[in-house]
């Protein structure tokens, strides 16, 4: 029986799905281990990639003369799902390997031929297996069609499913299954691939004559190799521009994948269905200029991105929808005509023994360099504006007839002039400011911005701000708290740098030996821009920078510290919450010494309770011995830092004088309100037992089961939560116990300080409630909850001084309602003679 190829579609459709959700998954485990530096990235793809080529390439002959392609696909199938589920297995001691052989600093092209042979290797069966089965299908299911032509509708039904790979994956199998189980899920729909074309592969009539025979013209796969190049140069220029403007998820990134993917199978569709049998170069010289148009078309959308997107989300709303138009109109027309200009080369390029191989591998290929030549070589030098240019020119010169200049093949260039006259601005200034310092990086933009007073504010990828001047006060206690909870360290590490101030901290602490890792090289070339407040950490004798993954740098460094500080990682950001799992807390615990202690800091405006749940819950896996701190009393971006000890010290109402030994650092301390024993423990919010309470079942985030990179992002795309909400929630879930948490004995200082801090507390939490209060607008009962920490505790001053700030201002033109402020101010605090002597001074007796 001949069967229709609806029959036999289900099955290209299904392999097309597999072969994106491993894309998607061994991407991200191979990063777990090789880092997240460009070098690695890129170079995971590029093996990807490569060992698609090599297989098209090699069995491309094999193919066009065996009497039985529909068994060959069955084997190639089978043969990617086996190998499949080896490399669910063998792929985490192929990173321990990768670390041994790139160690803590290795150069650009060692760091790059590790990140790249490895994969590489290990992947070559599946991906090989991968890249064969195009020429495979075509071979076997050419006698289905009248006249052979089967490219188009072939590769628009495997892309479809790569469609629905790329969004299963992400929204759906990894996050419920995670990575191992989700591998074998796809091996498991490979394998039905193999049975079903087995199946079927009998009832397909075979073919003895294709309709071209002959030498493929060199001009056709130059042409391929081209369109490969620009195609998915094209993809990463306009995700790296996006990635300014969007909000940089996992999501983020599978809706964008999938747009480019689904644009591209819909192009080939239409091409089977309207131009299959179209002669070559009327159809070429239309499709080329097309897409050198669009692209175009595509750069001026980006060039108004900032402004589409916010429209697209005002009122502020879910971020999703607004992602997916905009990537829509960057990525929607150029990869129509990508597939349809793809099928059409490739079509042609059909032989009777052989063509679709070779035609595919030279097109993959062209896609292999596409990554480091535009990703490392064109972004950093020309910016996307021109690399935009660059592609659009490279899509025109291929054009069958390139001295002819008429019809469509002018568009582009009327499109290319408005692009290049059109400003590429992507970092949003606010009014008064300018960008000091901008540097446009491998993996991001780096700018630095400057306001009317001279406050400079570091700024990633114009959507995330790392810091500045303007918080330096803030930043500085980032190292400060987790140091002055050390006896006497000798060696720091910090993870994360931004501005530097954090680590400049450092310098204050005598007999200090820090060294600071920073994924992005950019970041650490702009930290003389802040050099007034971080103190040129780069010239500093006991300060070594690193450009390194924190993950890759803990695993790999053989150095050990008394002191760790992991610096504020924005939870949501795509590969951020590999930062946050079981396996990278431990491998930061084996570089402790003995007695040190590890520091991480959680940006909670930027989390979700149940994501905060489940930090708490994998960071107590490995440290059970875990504080909670607040780094400041404020709610606008509340940080909470998990300290955990291999060993606890016992501390004491002596603590910060037996401490703090020198007059710089007593200095710098006083700034901070970290002066005494009172002030600093006040910062303290709860000890192991209250966080095993308030982190309960939560499941653990690990690197087979990343739920903090799949989890963190819907708050991140809803963005309709308060900021102060989960610093509410977590004070009301937790109970300070000073006497437990901090090992105090039962003498009567002891006592005494533990009795101070219980009501300092009480008074923080009222504090805070009236900093919420004033954040509604409503101030007078933000007021009562300031006098009421006031009376709480007399060492808690901050809701005096905002009582006292209040009046200040009411003085001149409410001078009564200002005067009964600081009189039930003095009454609140009877022993504080500050608003009474204000009172007298203002007002008289």
């Amino acid at each position: 029986m001949r069967p229709s190829p609806s029959l036999i579609c289900p099955i290209v459709f299904l392999s097309g799905l597999a072969g994106l959700g491993y894309q998607m998954v061994w991407s991200r485990q191979f990063g777990m281990g090789l880092g997240t530096e460009m070098a690695s990235v890129l170079a995971v793809v590029c093996a990807f990639l490569g060992g698609m080529a090599v297989g098209s390439w090699a069995l491309d002959k094999p193919l066009g003369h065996t009497r039985n392609p529909g068994r060959w696909y069955a084997a190639l199938e089978v043969i990617i799902g086996v190998w499949a589920i080896a490399s669910s297995f063998g792929i985490p001691a192929l990173q321990a390997t990768a670390l041994r052989l790139m160690g803590v600093e290795p150069s650009f092209f060692q760091h790059w031929l590790v990140a790249f042979l490895l994969p590489f290797l290990a992947l070559l069966p599946a991906t090989a297996a991968m890249g064969a089965t195009l020429p495979a299908l075509d071979r076997w299911l050419a006698p289905l069609f009248a006249d052979q032509r089967t490219i188009g509708l072939l590769y628009a039904v495997n892309t479809a499913g790569a469609v629905c790979g790329t969004l299963l994956s992400a929204f759906v199998i990894v996050p419920e299954l995670g990575f191992r189980n989700s591998v074998w899920v796809f091996a498991g729909i490979n394998l039905l691939c193999g049975v079903g074309a087995a199946f079927f592969q009998k009832t397909v009539p075979q073919h003895t004559e294709a309709p071209t025979e002959g030498i493929i013209p060199r001009r056709h796969l130059v042409s391929l190799l081209a369109l490969g190049f620009l195609g998915i140069g094209y993809e990463a220029v306009g995700i790296r521009a996006l990635s300014q403007v969007l909000e940089n998820t996992i999501y983020t990134f599978a809706l964008t994948l999938a747009i480019y993917l689904l644009g591209t199978a819909l192009g080939a569709a239409i091409y089977h269905r309207f131009c299959r049998t179209r002669s070559f170069v009327p159809v070429l010289g239309f499709l080329l200029p097309g897409l050198s148009s669009a692209c175009l078309l595509g750069a001026l959308v980006i060039s108004k991105a900032q402004f589409l997107y916010d429209s697209l989300r005002s009122p502020p709303a879910e971020s999703l929808p607004a992602e997916i138009f905009l990537a829509l109109l960057v990525f929607g027309v150029p990869t129509l005509f990508m597939g349809a200009t793809f099928s059409h080369l490739v079509q042609h390029c059909r032989r009777a023994k052989a063509g679709v191989g070779l035609a595919a591998a030279w097109n993959i290929l062209g896609g292999t360099f596409a990554p480091f030549v535009f990703g490392v070589l064109l972004l950093p030098a020309i910016g996307v504006k021109w690399c935009f240019l660059l592609i659009s020119l490279g899509y025109w010169a291929l054009r069958p007839r390139l001295f002819q200049f008429r019809g469509i093949a002018l568009v582009p260039i009327v499109l290319a002039t408005a692009t290049a006259l059109m400003p590429f601005q992507m970092v949003q200034v606010p009014p008064g400011a300018k960008v000091a310092v901008l540097k446009e990086g491998m993996m991001a933009t780096v700018a630095v911005l400057e306001d009317q007073g001279g406050n400079r504010t570091l700024r990633i990828n114009n959507r995330f701000q790392m810091g500045g001047t303007g918080a330096a006060a803030a930043e500085y206690r980032h190292t400060h708290i987790p140091l002055l909870l050390h006896p006497n360290p000798q060696r720091a590490l910090v993870l994360g740098l931004g501005t530097g101030i954090s680590l400049g901290g450092t310098s204050f602490h005598p007999n200090l030996t820090t060294d600071g890792v920073e994924l992005l090289p950019e970041v650490i070339g702009v930290m003389p821009e802040f050099e007034h407040f971080n103190f040129g950490p780069a010239h500093h004798p006991k300060m070594r920078l690193y450009a390194a993954d924190a993950r890759r740098f803990a695993r790999a460094t053989t150095n050990r510290y008394d002191v760790i500080v992991s610096d504020l990682f924005h939870p949501a950001m795509d590969g951020a919450g590999a930062l946050y799992t079981v396996e990278h807390f431990q491998a930061i615990r084996q570089r402790l010494e003995t007695g040190g202690l590890f520091c991480q800091w959680l940006p909670l405006h930027q989390l979700n309770e149940d994501m905060l749940r489940v930090i708490t819950r994998t960071f107590l896996e490995v440290f059970p011995d875990t504080q909670a701190w607040l780094l400041r009393f404020n709610v606008d971006a509340p940080v909470l830092g998990l300290v955990g000890f291999s060993r606890p010290p016992a501390f004491g109402p002596d603590w910060m004088a037996k401490r703090v030994q020198t007059p710089e650092l007593a200095e710098q301390l006083q700034k901070q309100s970290l002066t005494d024993s009172i002030r600093f423990f006040g910062c303290l919010l709860a000890g192991p037992e209250e966080l095993r309470a308030f982190a309960g079942n939560a499941p653990l985030n690990t690197d087979d089961f990343p739920r903090v990179i799949f989890g963190a992002p819907k708050f991140a795309h809803l963005k309709n939560s308060t900021s102060y909400g989960r610093l509410m929630s977590f004070l009301e879930a937790v109970t300070l116990k000073p006497q437990q948490v901090l090992r105090l004995s039962g003498g009567v200082e002891q006592e005494k300080f533990s009795a101070q801090l219980m009501r300092y507390d009480k008074a923080r939490r009222v504090y805070l409630q009236g900093l919420v209060e004033q954040t509604k607008g409503r101030m007078d009962e933000a007021l009562n909850r300031f006098m009421e920490s006031a009376r709480l505790s007399e060492d808690f001053t901050l809701g005096s001084a905002q009582v006292i700030s209040v009046a200040s201002l009411l003085v001149n033109t409410k001078p009564l309602e200002a005067k009964a402020l600081l009189e039930r101010l003095a009454a609140a605090q009877p022993t504080n003679p500050v608003a009474r002597q204000l009172v007298q001074r203002l007002f008289g007796n």
